[in-house]
């Protein structure tokens, strides 16, 4: 276990539920932002990706779908 680890559960356990609740929020609001910045990498690369586009043009030469009918699920 890391120090910063170690040392977050010493400030935790010294909160009360409630604030300690909103430590973990936090700190998991900051790990989504993780993953956000890695899609955002991703999608900001100049990569092409062809056999996406290819699903992408046959998909669109399908032409338009019929909407979902939830009764016959």
């Amino acid at each position: 276990m890391s120090s910063a680890a170690q040392e977050l559960i010493g400030i935790v356990d010294g909160l009360s539920e409630e604030k300690a609740r909103e430590v973990v929020d936090f700190a998991r609001f900051l790990q989504q932002q993780s993953g956000d910045r890695e899609w955002e990498r991703i999608i900001a690369e100049r990569r092409t990706y062809p056999k996406l586009e290819q699903f992408a043009a046959a998909s669109l030469r399908e032409g338009a779908a019929e909407p979902l009918d939830p009764s016959k699920l």
